[in-house]
């Protein structure tokens, strides 16, 4: 007698080996930020701060994020306000 497993138990295992989605922020993170903070935040190119390191809160940063400091360019007119708010979450979690 052939026992014949339902579809979904086939896909399990594919399942669980994938990776999990990318927050939106990390991709506009890495678009946008990566070339100076690098992919952890820690690269420090051309002045950049170690993020991993940063005291400042989310308002601090989205501060930075939209009108820039420094060597730091401003985002306000390249980045939606939603796509700074989920850069500035995304990088919140960089440790």
């Amino acid at each position: 007698m052939r026992c014949l497993l339902p579809p979904v138990f086939v896909l399990v295992p594919a399942l669980l080996r994938a990776a999990p989605p990318a927050l939106p922020g990390k991709i506009i993170f890495q678009q946008n930020c990566g070339r100076c903070h690098g992919a952890n935040g820690r690269l420090g190119l051309n002045g950049a701060h170690d993020l991993t390191k940063s005291t400042l809160n989310a308002f601090g940063r989205t501060y930075l994020v939209t009108n820039g400091l420094g060597k730091m360019p401003t985002f306000k007119t390249k980045l939606t306000a939603a796509q700074i708010q989920q850069v500035v979450a995304y990088s919140l979690t960089l440790k």
